[in-house]
């Protein structure tokens, strides 16, 4: 960490700054009914305690000699084009197939192919995942999320 981190942290925690005071003046209402700058708020309330961190690293860390590698390598790049791909086509997919089975399918593939971790714990922390959002955005929060050809699975 060294200047650029010092530079990018000021620079997110004044943004963050900037969308706390404008969401606020938005109006934040309540929990159980947030008015329009409510995620707003605490999105950027996260966003400056991120910021913070990195700046805390930035200045306290010891200068080493050695370079690191930059997250930018050839094998890091082809991870992230990876990345980029299967979100897009998670979004692309999900009307079609369904949450269920699209976000599943997801974890797997970021689990067990770009992570490479042992298949149990894949499926395992697949099913896990995607068992959890269900019950938080379908049964919880009552979000409509798309049941795809396999609407007969639906609770």
């Amino acid at each position: 960490m060294g200047r650029a981190d010092r530079i990018s942290g000021i620079f997110w925690l004044v943004f963050a700054l900037f969308v706390c005071i404008e969401s606020y003046r938005l109006g934040l209402g309540t929990l159980h009914k947030p008015g329009p700058g409510f995620l707003f708020f605490w999105t950027s309330i996260v966003l400056s305690i991120m910021s913070l961190v990195i700046l805390f690293r930035a200045w306290t860390e010891k200068k080493t000699g050695e370079a690191k590698a930059s997250i930018f390598g050839k094998q890091n790049t082809l991870k992230i084009l990876l990345v980029l791909i299967s979100v897009f086509l998670y979004a692309l997919f999900m009307e079609r197939l369904g949450f269920i089975l699209v976000t599943l399918l997801l974890f797997v593939f970021l689990l067990g192919v770009i992570e490479k971790k042992r298949w149990f714990f894949t499926v395992f922390v697949s099913v896990v995942v995607t068992a959890i959002s269900y019950l938080i955005f379908e049964i919880w929060l009552r979000s409509q999320l798309p049941k795809g050809f396999l609407e007969f699975l639906r609770f």
